[in-house]
């Protein structure tokens, strides 16, 4: 990239950076450091794409219901089947459909698949560890028509010829899921994600369809016009990285998670984020914290708190803008690399009749995932069928 040699990427303790993010939303979590976690993705990425070779894994992202925790229990060796709230304080663990009956019976439809998840994971989970993975379909979400199979789990239908491998496999089988993480640990408390997972020791069998997440960059189309414009945004995002000095980063503190939900808001409502919209949505929603209290006191005192944050917010603005203009830079360039991963796929993708592309990307480097999802299409569209919901 010719890019200045002091992005270095520090990988001793950034535990801000170990979550499932959007590539540009490191430069909010972490500042400085989050820029270069970014960049170092984005570049991985837009290299590998180019046919050169480095260590960062490109996993597709399926959109799957549940997310499901299963295997050993690292303790006695009982295969078990849970929620991904299995990692809480007071895990819901089940060994029987008794235990899922007892432990989510106020959700038939967890309770099913839960169901179908510990009568056939078995059948090719290995005797030692704890996985998680996201459920495709059992036998009712199939649907068959004009030669092709497809289910439809959460907002994405997905669809395959039924004569071809997935299409066969997904006929036969009782359960589909796409397993993306392993955990390593002596206890579920204290256990640690390891992010695209070596899978190959995992058995086969009829009943269960293995959807891999491993996805093939050779396969991709990458054009060169693509590429220019991924270096003319990646070059922008730097510039404004190089000019923005630490106390800029710093105005940030206390305010990133309000600015993010704003940036969400955007998604939402197709619109673009800048300063301006940043304070009109933090008044709105100060302005409900004051509404929700009942004492002139508790009033006067939200009412202050809203003062204070947009006379930051205010005092702060062009450090604010700098890191939209780099967050907004970022985005572009991630999705010029999602828009050439999704060229390739075993499957058609589909929202509401549409045609679609996948949901996106999870890149892992040095065992820390980030995401590469297309906001303004499959964000947008699952935001929009939250709220219908």
């Amino acid at each position: 990239m010719g890019f200045k040699s002091f992005l270095i990427e520090r990988t001793d303790s950034e535990e801000q950076l170990k979550h499932l993010e959007h590539a540009e939303d490191h430069v909010i979590n972490a500042g400085p450091e989050g820029f270069v976690h970014a960049f170092h993705n984005l570049n991985d990425v837009h290299n590998k794409l180019k046919g050169e070779h480095n260590s960062a894994k490109v996993t597709m992202k399926y959109d799957g219901s549940p997310s499901v925790v299963f295997g050993r229990h690292p303790k006695n060796g009982k295969f078990f089947v849970a929620s991904k709230s299995v990692f809480n304080k007071n895990p819901k663990v089940n060994y029987t459909e008794e235990d899922i009956e007892k432990n989510h019976g106020h959700a038939p439809g967890l309770v099913a698949k839960l169901k179908a998840a510990l009568k056939h994971l078995p059948k090719v989970t290995p005797k030692k560890g704890v996985y998680q993975g996201d459920l495709m379909h059992t036998p009712e979400d199939l649907v068959h028509e004009k030669n092709k199979v497809s289910f439809t789990p959460n907002t994405i239908t997905y669809s395959v010829p039924a004569d071809s491998p997935h299409g066969q496999a997904a006929r036969r089988s009782k359960l589909g899921i796409a397993v993306h993480t392993a955990y390593e640990g002596k206890d579920l408390e204290s256990m640690k994600a390891k992010y695209a997972p070596d899978l190959s020791h995992f058995n086969d069998h009829k009943d269960v369809h293995m959807i891999s997440t491993n996805h093939d960059v050779r396969k991709a189309k990458y054009t060169p016009e693509q590429q220019k414009r991924f270096v003319h945004h990646m070059k922008i995002a730097t510039k404004e990285y190089e000019g923005l000095p630490k106390k800029g980063f710093d105005a940030l503190e206390g305010h990133r998670i309000p600015l993010k939900t704003y940036i969400n808001a955007t998604v939402r409502h197709g619109t673009s984020p800048s300063v301006e919209g940043f304070q009109q949505h933090y008044e709105q929603s100060h302005m409900k914290k004051v509404d929700a209290v009942k004492t002139d006191k508790a009033k006067a005192a939200k009412t202050e708190a809203m003062k204070a944050d947009l006379k930051h917010i205010d005092k702060n603005k062009e450090h604010f803008a700098s890191i939209l203009r780099m967050h907004d830079h970022l985005q572009k360039a991630k999705d010029i690399t999602t828009n050439a991963l999704s060229s390739h796929s075993d499957f058609e993708h589909t929202i509401a009749g549409k045609k679609t592309k996948p949901e996106g990307f999870v890149v892992v480097r040095d065992n820390r995932p980030t995401k590469f999802v297309d906001r303004a299409d499959f964000s947008a569209a699952n935001f929009n069928k939250e709220r219908t919901m």
